[in-house]
């Protein structure tokens, strides 16, 4: 894709991200002129935990995986960047390195907005600074959510929850169902919950016996919605 291409991507993409999308047109044309094209190849780190990462980064194709890992060496999956999604908001706020680690999980391009370009846009345009205030009370509300999972449920009850929370932001109709629109190896969903692989494997089984989804490749279906809430609401 060319850059003038990606360009208008980046514009379209910031049009349709919560907070930003409520800025003057004029104002997204500035901040996508602002940014830099940047690409990764998979496995590559946009940054790492702790690492310098001055300025925000929408992510335009491809995944980026956001995690970091234990001094036991267990990794703690927090999610998954998707085209539209934006990193970097709490560097903006103080001088501490990033929360996590983000690295691609295959190919992908993403728009670098420059902390030093970025400030005095803020600066000049107080919607922006209500633009990156929503998109920091969206993502909270969602790490909030699952963090009050209680971890004594049962692993059923805690995987329903993550796929309802996955589904909300990554769901596709598909058939009567919805698609989880992201690859989902049992590895991944172990280490968002963290529990081993096993664990996850038995839990799957168990909701596909309910009824409630279908996999296939890395590929969740959720085939009763209501079925699945209902395990959450009265595990």
């Amino acid at each position: 894709m060319s850059q003038g291409h990606l360009m208008k991507l980046a514009r379209a993409l910031l049009g349709r991200a919560p907070g930003f999308r409520d800025c003057p047109p004029a104002t997204l044309d500035l901040l996508v002129k602002a940014g830099d094209l940047r690409e990764l190849h998979k496995g590559e780190y946009l940054t790492r935990r702790g690492g310098s990462f001055d300025g925000l980064a929408l992510v335009l194709t491809g995944a980026i995986e956001s995690s970091f890992t234990h001094r036991n060496g267990h990794r703690q999956l927090v999610g998954y960047l998707r085209p539209g999604d934006i990193a970097g908001f709490i560097g903006l706020l103080d001088p501490l390195g990033h929360v996590c680690d983000l690295v691609a999980c295959h190919a992908c391009q993403v728009l670098m907005l420059p902390k030093h370009r970025l400030l005095p846009l803020r600066a000049q345009h107080s919607e922006l600074v209500q633009a990156c205030e929503a998109q920091l009370a969206s993502r909270s509300r969602i790490l909030y959510e699952r963090l009050s999972a209680d971890p004594s449920l049962p692993v059923e009850v805690r995987l329903a929850r993550l796929l309802l929370s996955l589904a909300s932001l990554y769901g596709l109709p598909r058939g009567n169902g919805i698609l989880l629109d992201v690859r989902l190896p049992q590895s991944d969903m172990a280490d968002f919950l963290g529990v081993s692989r096993q664990r996850i494997n038995t839990a799957l089984r168990h909701l596909q016996g309910q009824g409630c989804i279908a996999t296939s490749y890395s590929r969740v279906v959720i085939t009763d919605t209501q079925a699945l809430q209902a395990l959450v609401t009265d595990p």
